[in-house]
């Protein structure tokens, strides 16, 4: 890693603690044995049900569902800050503009190793256009780019590096603050100097594809109040959180990621995630050939369940199913007995993926 966030002072993880009358430390109570996704669930189902008259109470459920959100996107930077993982180099480089990468992760390990391997580019390799892209400043998507030798990668849940405005509770609902149609997604790509971002808190260090804690502020146009109402913008100045030194003009932003929550908020992005779905029910439908890596499909994830049963569900011929995972039988199983593909079809690989060795055969 190029630089750390662990001792930042930019970082907001104050209010992750649910029951903050106990007065938790929320570091240590990050690193006990709790379940993130019934955490996320549980502050998002008390501020749904929370009167914004409430004040504070609002305010806190508030940060602290955003701050999650946060904290997944950074640490996961963090992470990914650096040169591209040899096995996912090695994936890529067996791949082609005819296939299709279908993951749930965020993270974008699998990006940087297509820019390293292939033509690959933001501009038009999600299945979307993007309305802007950050290269040391907003611009303008490259709609001509064809990557000619890049497949395309469908991202489910979001990425770090998909940028949305920040989101506001009104009435019980999460809506965004920008005045833009739902569906509207910016993309971060790279940046080697400060820019505009909330409180001026700039991190530098960070490489292709990755940031500090803030994602760089938006220039578009911002949500209009009703009629009769004024908005009022406040920061609250905290010294163990100083302000930055770069500008904070535009937008406030945020990652665009779906949160590990139970109801998840695919309809707060309008027909974005629907049609990324849609995508990748039509490639498992169509694919000659499918390989699973690491994924378990857990019983939280219902949705993914869904597609695949769709799709193969629809499929007059049934495509050739190679499974590598280091503990494969539950997902076997469940191809077989759910999803119906027939032992003849299917290969199993109880391995870590490491690369090539793993695609060999």
């Amino acid at each position: 890693m190029v630089s750390s966030i662990k001792d930042s002072r930019y970082l907001l993880v104050g209010a992750v603690n649910l029951n903050h009358e106990k007065k938790v430390d929320p570091h240590s109570f990050l690193r006990s044995e709790i379940n993130i996704e019934a955490l996320h669930s549980e502050i998002e189902a008390e501020w749904k049900k929370t009167d914004h008259r409430e004040g504070p109470r609002f305010i806190f459920l508030g940060k602290a569902f955003h701050e999650l959100i946060f904290l997944f996107a950074c640490v996961l930077n963090e992470i990914q800050n650096g040169p591209p993982s040899r096995p996912h180099i090695d994936l890529t480089q067996n791949l082609t503009n005819d296939d299709t990468i279908i993951t749930l992760n965020w993270d974008c390990l699998i990006e940087k190793a297509l820019y390293e391997t292939s033509d690959w580019r933001v501009d038009s390799g999600y299945g979307f256009t993007p309305q802007s892209i950050f290269r040391d400043g907003w611009q303008e998507a490259n709609k001509l780019k064809s990557n000619p030798t890049g497949p395309t990668l469908i991202k489910l849940h979001g990425s770090t590096n998909w940028i949305t405005a920040h989101s506001i509770m009104m009435d019980g609902k999460l809506v965004l603050t920008h005045d833009m149609p739902a569906d509207t997604v910016c993309v971060f790509e790279s940046a080697t100097k400060p820019y505009d971002v909330y409180a001026g808190r700039y991190m530098e260090g960070y490489g292709l594809l990755s940031y500090g804690y803030y994602p760089p502020n938006l220039f578009i146009p911002g949500r209009p109040v009703d009629e009769g109402h004024v908005l009022v913008q406040v920061r609250l100045k905290f010294p163990w959180n100083p302000e930055g030194q770069a500008g904070d003009s535009g937008l406030i932003s945020m990652p665009l990621i779906i949160p590990p929550v139970r109801d998840k908020t695919y309809d707060l992005y309008g027909p974005l995630f629907a049609s990324l779905w849609d995508r990748a029910e039509e490639a498992l439908r169509s694919a000659e050939h499918i390989i699973v890596i690491g994924y378990s499909f857990p019983e939280t994830d219902v949705q993914a369940q869904k597609l695949f049963t769709q799709a193969f569900g629809a499929r007059t011929e049934m495509p050739k199913v190679t499974i590598i995972d280091p503990a494969p039988d539950g997902v076997a199983e469940r191809f077989q007995k759910q999803f119906g593909v027939a032992s003849s079809h299917l290969e199993v690989r109880q391995t870590y993926f490491d690369g090539a060795s793993s695609l060999e055969g």
